[in-house]
């Protein structure tokens, strides 16, 4: 892939100039819910429209340090790396490289927190450093972001119900 992203800590998820999260209460336990986040990511295009194809590159097991490679929209290209592995609580990751230009660093994370046995509250954080068209298209595409996230929640939702 042609463009290498800056490495960040966890730290960029507070200080990133564009930031979106979105939160969501899930009827599913949280260990459920993770394995469909992290421990399956071929599972993604089934409840995130825009994945094409997600995997791991490299054998199990799979945690902190593991590279994952996404594919979205048919199009666009990233290599990520798993940066935080908390199963049952939190699952974040760095993208390192991808083929679109513009994006200087970018960073997810998903955070779990079980609010009974059978329901979990889902947050996942976007934080990304770019260029400034980029910027003004990510504060432009807001509604976009929180509704792709409301419909892969439902999906997601049902995923994880029927395993």
């Amino acid at each position: 892939m042609k463009y290498q992203l800056r490495p960040e800590d966890l730290g960029f998820l507070e200080r990133a100039p564009f930031r979106r999260t979105c939160t969501r209460d899930l009827r599913a336990p949280a260990d459920a819910v993770f394995d469909q986040l992290a421990a399956h990511p071929e599972i993604w295009p089934r409840w995130f429209a825009p994945a094409n194809d997600v995997h791991y590159e490299g054998p199990p097991p799979y945690g902190v340090g593991t590279v994952r490679f996404f594919r979205l929209y048919h199009l666009i290209r990233a290599r990520e790396q798993i940066i935080t592995w908390e199963p049952g609580k939190r699952f974040a990751y760095r993208a390192h490289e991808t083929n679109a230009p513009g994006v200087t660093a970018l960073m997810e994370q998903w955070t779990l927190a079980p609010t009974t046995d059978a329901m979990t509250n889902l947050s996942w954080t976007l934080a990304i450093d770019s260029k400034p068209p980029i910027h003004l298209l990510l504060r432009a595409g807001q509604r976009h972001i929180d509704q792709l996230f409301r419909k892969a929640m439902q999906r997601l939702e049902g995923l994880c119900n029927r395993s």
